[in-house]
């Protein structure tokens, strides 16, 4: 059930059984990110990591290819972990099942209850992406965690939560990116926890 959020800074909202959080993975108190690389991965929810280091979440990022952690850095990012899987553009064809071992071991045998998994959502075009997105739902269902997806272009009708960045994060955002960063970061948020742990 993919189910829309409220924006940042109104109170909570229920929607059908769940009580929805302001921000995608508020609720999460360890966040492991899948990207497939670091530039993109700032570009599209640079602000969301830093808001929910600043919540106290913990934070480790896996991107696909090597990624310079420079921009992390800029971007308020420097102590989070990055994992660098090393593969080349484009993907291959087995890229999905290196992500998801590799999602695995970042994660860990028994990663306890407050996982989030932040991932790239799937665009036209983009096989990359849709590898690292399948990795990130297969662990999602198998951790039971809550997932959210980035949305680079956001399709009108998608049920979807912007965040609005603002102070600290929109100028950390704009150091890391460069002038044109976008301020309003979408994501598509499964708020459903799956799989052995439901």
């Amino acid at each position: 059930m993919i189910s829309e959020l409220c924006e940042p800074g109104t109170a909570t909202t229920r929607t059908g059984r769940h009580r929805v959080p302001e921000t995608p993975l508020e609720r999460a108190s360890r966040v492991v990110v899948a990207a497939v690389d670091g530039a993109e991965l700032l570009a599209e929810a640079g602000g969301l990591l830093q808001h929910l280091l600043a919540g106290g979440a913990e934070v480790e990022i896996l991107v696909a290819v090597d990624a310079d952690t420079r921009p992390l850095a800029r971007c308020g990012l420097r102590s989070v972990p990055v994992h660098r899987l090393g593969l080349r553009r484009p993907l291959p064809a087995a890229a999905a099942a290196d992500l998801l071992a590799a999602l695995s071991e970042v994660v860990g045998f028994d990663p306890g209850p407050g996982l989030g998994i932040l991932a790239a959502g799937e665009l036209a075009g983009r096989p990359d992406r849709a590898a690292v997105a399948h990795a990130a739902e297969v662990a999602a269902a198998v951790y039971g965690a809550e997932i959210a997806r980035s949305l680079p272009d956001r399709p009108v009708a998608a049920p979807a939560t912007d965040y609005l960045l603002t102070g600290p994060e929109a100028a950390h955002k704009r150091y890391a990116v460069g002038p044109g960063a976008t301020l309003v970061e979408s994501f598509l948020a499964d708020l459903r926890v799956t799989g052995p742990r439901a």
